[in-house]
C-alpha cells in the first residue's frame, strides 16, 4: 500500500511539475499584426513573422475557414500559402506570401478565414535531459478578404452597431454593414454596475446575441464597446439603450 501511495505521489508532483513548465512556457513566434487584411485588388499579401527565441525553429502556415480541427489537406480553400514550412532561424524572421486562387468569394461582403503558425522546437539530442518537456505552440489569427467596392468604411461598422435587449441576461448587436466587426471588450452600466458582456465577432448583415456576466435588468443603460480596426489598434464607442 506504501508503495501505491508514493506511485500516486510521484505521478501527482510529474503531473503538477508538467502544467508548471506549460503554464511558463510561450511562443517564440511573433506575427507582425493581429489581423491579415486582403484586398480584392492586390495579387497577393504577405504575413512576416519574427523568431524572438534562441534555438531554431521548424514552421508550418496555413489557412482554414473556422474548422480550426481539420487537417490543412482537407481544406478546399481558395488561397495557397508559400512556403507552407520554413526554418526561422533564433533572431530572425521568415514571410510567407497569401495568394488567392480563382474568383469564388462573394462580392457583396467580407469573407473570414484563419492564418495559422505551427512552430515546432527542434529535436531534443540524446545528451539531452530527456526530462525535458517539448511544447510545439500554435498562433491564429483572423484573415478578412475584402472585395472592391463595398460600402461604407470598417470603422463605420463597428461605430453603428445597434445594440437591443430581448432577454434580461443578454444583449443583441445588429451589423447592417458589409464589414465583420471583432470586439475586444464591451460593458453594460446598469443602476451604477458594470456588467461585463461575453463578446464575440459580428459577421456582415447578421446579428450576434452575447449573455451578460451577472447582469441585474435595469432601465437606460449604456452600451460601451471595443472594436479592433484593420491596424490592430482598439476604438472606443457607447451608446444608450432606453
Amino acid at each position: 500500500m506504501h508503495a501505491l501511495r508514493s506511485q500516486r505521489g510521484l505521478k501527482a508532483l510529474m503531473l503538477a511539475t508538467m502544467s508548471l513548465f506549460a503554464l511558463n512556457a510561450s511562443a517564440d513566434i511573433v506575427i507582425s499584426g493581429t489581423r491579415v487584411i486582403y484586398p480584392e485588388s492586390a495579387q497577393d499579401v504577405t504575413v512576416s513573422m519574427d523568431n524572438r527565441g534562441t534555438k531554431p525553429l521548424l514552421v508550418q502556415t496555413w489557412l482554414d475557414d473556422g474548422r480550426d480541427s481539420t487537417n490543412p489537406q482537407e481544406l478546399k480553400l481558395p488561397f495557397i500559402v508559400t512556403p507552407p514550412v520554413s526554418r526561422v532561424e533564433p533572431k530572425k524572421g521568415q514571410t510567407v506570401r497569401i495568394t488567392r486562387l480563382g474568383d469564388t468569394l462573394p462580392k457583396d461582403k467580407e469573407s473570414l478565414f484563419w492564418f495559422n503558425v505551427l512552430e515546432v522546437p527542434p529535436k531534443a539530442k540524446e545528451s539531452d535531459n530527456q526530462s525535458m518537456l517539448q511544447l510545439a505552440f500554435r498562433t491564429r489569427i483572423k484573415l478578412f478578404f475584402r472585395p472592391k467596392g463595398l460600402k461604407g468604411e470598417p470603422g463605420e461598422a463597428a461605430k453603428n452597431l445597434k445594440w437591443t435587449q430581448n432577454a434580461p441576461g443578454a444583449l443583441t448587436a445588429h451589423n447592417d454593414s458589409p464589414y465583420f466587426v471583432s470586439l475586444s471588450s464591451a460593458a453594460v452600466n446598469a443602476g451604477g454596475k458594470n456588467y461585463d458582456i461575453e463578446t464575440h465577432y459580428i459577421a456582415p448583415f447578421s446579428n450576434q446575441t452575447m449573455s451578460i456576466k451577472n447582469y441585474t435588468a435595469a432601465k437606460n443603460n449604456k452600451i460601451t464597446w471595443n472594436a479592433i480596426n484593420d491596424f490592430g489598434g482598439i476604438d472606443k464607442y457607447e451608446s444608450v439603450q432606453n
